[in-house]
């Protein structure tokens, strides 16, 4: 056995863990990081460090996500049933994310501010345009006007989501340039949300959120054996019951601690 194919088989050894056990593990600091950020922005906790990191681990789960949908196209048996699944609980989630968010339905963030399930949909129909006959300029355009529309309604993710989930399904077989993409746009990504000022490159929120997304790709791309899981039926469901469920329970956990 040669050097190479030995360090292939070591490489082959560490990927134990399907795909729907990496989400499993991505619910955990996508939950933990989310109720800190929101009790954050409800004022219930405040910005210390520890917080603060505590909140980027959400970042995480977004990866692992967005990878979902470039795999979900390729074993998915309906792509209608798919994005119609997406688009129905997207807007199922839209409402507790709202009320969680702004603690009302009656404003017009809570509408224009779109929780991440419009992104992964978005994401989906990017893919769908790539993959389609059309010219390569029409496809790009259309890509371009899928994202700007992500822009348009506040997408979580906006700009960088579609492009992420994208570069994922395009880049597959090439890892370094998927990775090489995915660093650039996380940069970017944390870059803007925390505030666009050279400083903030050595803040704990910047730091911990970009050592979050990274750590969640280095383990994705480490550890996943390509198989979808053994129970696929539960874990479709689960995942999409998930989300707007801990929406849900942080929404009502803000309104007890505000009602105190």
């Amino acid at each position: 056995m040669t050097i190479k194919q030995s360090e292939n088989c070591k490489k082959n050894n560490l990927k134990i863990i399907d795909r729907d056990v990496i989400k499993y593990i991505a619910v955990i600091p996508m939950i933990i990081g989310h109720m800190v950020a929101w009790f954050q922005m409800n004022n219930i906790l405040n910005s210390d460090t520890i917080w603060t990191v505590l909140a980027a681990i959400s970042l995480f789960a977004p990866p692992v996500f967005f990878f979902s949908i470039s795999d979900g196209y390729i074993y998915t048996r309906s792509k209608k049933q798919y994005a119609l699944r997406l688009l129905v609980f997207a807007v199922i989630t839209q409402i507790p994310f709202a009320l969680a968010s702004y603690g009302t339905l009656f404003t017009l963030e809570a509408i224009r501010n779109l929780n991440i399930f419009f992104t992964l949909l978005a994401g989906l129909f990017a893919i769908i345009v790539w993959e389609s006959n059309a010219k390569l300029i029409i496809r790009i355009i259309g890509i371009v006007l899928i994202d700007a529309l992500t822009v348009v309604l506040g997408c979580e993710w906006m700009i960088f989501g579609v492009p992420i989930i994208l570069e994922m399904h395009i880049f597959r077989d090439a890892p370094k340039k998927s990775f090489i993409f995915f660093a650039v746009c996380t940069i970017a990504t944390q870059f803007i949300t925390c505030g666009m000022n050279v400083f903030i490159l050595l803040s704990p929120g910047f730091i911990a959120g970009t050592l979050s997304m990274f750590a969640s790709y280095f383990f994705r791309t480490t550890f996943y054996n390509g198989k979808k899981g053994k129970h696929p039926v539960f874990a479709k469901w689960f995942f999409y019951i998930v989300y707007p469920l801990h929406f849900t329970v942080i929404y009502i956990l803000i309104q007890i601690f505000q009602s105190k």
